[in-house]
């Protein structure tokens, strides 16, 4: 056997034999690289033959996982070159046991080790070079590599952190406050005012697309500091900027009356001087009140009825920022019931005021309704005129998603080429739009599901899953379309442990509202694993409890597809 042996697993996996890259094709399974990602990222490079079955093949019978795993090692030992390659220590099997191994995560993890130790910023940052990426990038769903994955990861943020690497720090996340927070005292140490204020919008902006959240007492009193060693008093922008950031931060202390104060007073402000950006902010802090108080639907219509009497600017921004709740009105635990005649009180209001923009809004929301209720003439109608209007008003979102429910009209009338031609036109739409976070993962869950195919769907999930992974922050709820659906393809192309990780985090966010289609649509997915591993009475059982739950919430479409299932495994 030759003597040394190089795995990469940090950016990507690559192993070289002796000096020789060991080629794609030599591994002639997947599970055999799977094997020896494993060993590789094992502490010690070893693992008991039940751990890597348990693993690799946690739906299968021992003796089956056994085999398996008997033919991944044979084809593993001959990519490296002879049957030493993976060696047999009683029941526990070992990567390279007599030669030289090199693998790059274990060099990392020993150089971070004693750097972070040693508490030197110097040693830190040297440490922090070697890692090139994160462990096993493309195997992101695979779940056994997960925890390896976070904690090396975990490893290098501390690094940065130690050594004050607050530029690589928010190349990472750009919501890092304390990265922010030091950038912006470090500007004003050097005298660089305008830049500190700059960091702080920069953070402003990026915390701006998670509903809620928004910087810290710190930092605004830090923003608050650079603002007063000018000569020139504050612009309206600046300070509608501090009344947010202390609202939020009142919010987040539960004192509801006092965010809600300091978002009407930046309400005011940003209506006066017309200001849409800071509108939406202000607009999504009194919504998070009103949901929290139960009167959505009252400040929503309200913010609506103000904002069609003004500029197209102005609405947009104030649909932009109602969006989730809009959203969870239709998908929350009450269904969709009510929302045709809330949509129609909106359209009076809007073609009294002469709005188009709001004729979009409103129209859209009535498409949405007529499609959950499988009206889907009726919907498309809606969508297409929803559309229209949209695209006069120069209203991106409304667009985008009257394309993105236009598409799904299709797919459920059985035109996958429509639905795919639709989705093809929202997507530029979704990233030019102001609030992409939430849009375009919903068009990806959509492509998943107007899929001719399931080489086609797994293609599409692939796409989701690497914007999930790459994306700064993907919206929460907007995401739970593509999870169901991503779930749902992985169940039946028999990928269960992607499935699973995909159902894990659906059932994570839905379980912060309890009840719902969402609720419905998770026991769907669950009846889908069942089916998947051979439980055809239990899977037809979760059909069933899924019908019942779209039955409540009048949800035709999905409920005939769940009865028909049950059925069909019963």
């Amino acid at each position: 056997m030759p003597a040394t042996c190089q795995v990469r697993v940090l950016g990507g996996f690559s192993v070289i034999v002796d000096g020789r890259p060991v080629p794609t094709h030599a591994w002639r399974s997947r599970r055999a690289a799977d094997v020896v990602k494993l060993l590789a990222i094992e502490t010690g490079h070893r693992l008991h033959r039940e751990q890597v079955m348990e693993l690799l093949w946690p739906d299968l019978p021992a003796e089956a996982a056994g085999a398996n795993l008997r033919k991944a090692v044979h084809y593993a030992r001959r990519a490296l070159g002879g049957p030493e390659a993976i060696g047999v220590d009683g029941h526990v099997l070992v990567l390279w046991p007599d030669g030289c191994l090199d693998c790059d995560l274990t060099r990392f993890d020993q150089a971070a080790d004693a750097a972070l130790t040693s508490g030197d910023p110097q040693a830190c940052a040297e440490a922090a070079a070697t890692y090139s990426g994160d462990v096993l990038p493309d195997d992101r769903y695979e779940w056994w590599a997960e925890e390896r994955r976070t904690r090396a990861r975990t490893h290098y943020v501390a690094l940065l952190r130690a050594a004050g690497d607050w530029t690589r720090l928010l190349e990472l996340d750009e919501t890092d406050e304390e990265a922010h927070r030091a950038m912006m005292r470090r500007h004003l140490a050097a005298g660089r005012r305008r830049e500190a204020l700059r960091q702080f919008e920069q953070l402003r902006e990026a915390l701006r697309e998670r509903i809620g959240v928004g910087p810290d007492a710190k930092t605004v009193a830090l923003y608050q500091a650079a603002l007063a060693e000018g000569a020139e008093p504050p612009s309206v922008a600046q300070t509608v900027a501090v009344t947010l950031a202390n609202g939020l931060v009142a919010w987040g202390r539960r004192n509801v009356e006092e965010a809600e104060r300091l978002a009407k007073s930046a309400r005011a402000l940003a209506l006066d001087a017309n200001l849409g950006h800071e509108l939406g902010e202000a607009s999504t802090l009194l919504a998070l009140v009103a949901y929290a108080r139960g009167t959505w639907h009252e400040q929503f219509r309200q913010e609506f009825a103000d904002s069609v009497r003004r500029s197209a600017q102005l609405e947009g921004a104030v649909f932009d920022a109602h969006l989730c709740f809009q959203e969870f009105y239709l998908y929350g635990p009450e269904g969709h019931e009510g929302a045709e005649s809330f949509a129609r009180d909106l359209l009076g209001i809007a073609i009294e005021a002469d709005s188009t923009a709001g004729r979009a809004l409103a129209g859209l929301l009535l498409g949405e309704f007529a499609l959950l209720s499988g009206h889907l003439d009726e919907a498309a109608a809606h969508l297409s005129q929803s559309l229209t209007d949209a695209q006069q008003a120069g209203c991106l979102s409304a667009q985008s998603i009257a394309l993105e429910r236009a598409a799904e009209v299709r797919i459920r009338q059985g035109d996958r080429t429509e639905a795919v031609a639709l989705l093809d036109r929202a997507m530029p739409l979704a990233r030019a739009s102001g609030i992409r976070s939430h849009l375009v993962i919903r068009i990806h869950g959509l492509r998943v599901l107007a899929a001719s195919g399931l080489v086609e769907a797994l293609g599409a999930v692939r796409e989701g899953e690497r914007l999930l992974a790459e994306a700064t922050h993907v919206c929460d709820p907007c995401s739970m379309g593509f999870l169901i659906e991503a779930a749902r393809a992985c169940a039946r192309a028999n990928h269960l442990g992607r499935a699973r990780l995909h159902l894990a985090e659906a059932e994570r966010i839905s379980g912060l509202w309890q009840g719902g289609p969402w609720s419905a649509a998770l026991w769907e997915i669950r009846a889908e694993l069942r089916r998947a591993t051979g439980q055809t009475a239990q899977a037809a059982a979760l059909f069933l409890e899924a019908a019942d739950q779209y039955s409540t919430l009048h949800r035709p479409i999905e409920e005939d597809r769940c009865r028909a299932a049950a059925v069909t495994f019963g």
